[in-house]
């Protein structure tokens, strides 16, 4: 009885490119984290800028009081839970990258392109402090969608693919990362 070779293990697979790239990830993780500390700390800051923006607006538009801090409340709460959510898309992206899957560089490209154009309209908006704070994010993505669209690494995720088609998926135990 003979036995099928046993599919190759993903560090013997994954080029250096793909490990750089999912090392990003994980600076990108560390940002966001750093991120949902800046807003978990921003509750005061938020509700001084309605405040200050309620004042500007005509008496008959101004809200009351009680809306004000409800108002402030969900704002917060909003950005709390956006960029509780970026730290999870950041920490699957890195997995689901490197474990080879082909539809993860997509959404990783596509994720960093929002990213850099919602930078782009915060620059351009007015919001320049958040177009400043959000720039190491920016350069991260871009040279994470560069590594992971490096030739090694399109042979990665083709020779991944291939051996998920055949049903050889390389085994996914892997200390190197």
């Amino acid at each position: 009885m003979s036995t099928a070779p046993r599919p190759p293990r993903l560090a013997q697979l994954r080029p250096r490119q793909v490990v750089m790239a999912t090392r990003l990830m994980y600076v990108g993780v560390l940002l966001a984290l750093i991120g949902v500390l800046i807003n978990a700390l921003s509750r005061d800051a938020i509700t001084s800028t309605l405040e200050h923006t309620n004042a500007s607006r005509a008496p008959a538009d101004r809200l009351t009081t009680h809306e004000l801090h409800h108002a402030a409340g969900l704002t917060y709460t909003a950005f709390i839970v956006m960029s509780s959510i970026a730290v999870v898309t950041w920490l699957v992206m890195a997995v689901t990258n490197s474990r080879g899957q082909g539809w993860a560089r997509i959404v990783a490209t596509v994720l960093a392109v929002m990213n850099l154009l919602l930078t782009i309209g915060m620059a351009t908006r007015g919001t320049a402090a958040g177009a400043i704070a959000e720039a190491p994010t920016v350069v991260v993505g871009a040279a994470v969608v560069w590594l992971l669209w490096q030739p090694p690494s399109t042979t990665f995720f083709d020779r991944c693919a291939t051996l998920r088609a055949v049903g050889r998926a390389p085994r996914v135990s892997d200390p190197d990362l």
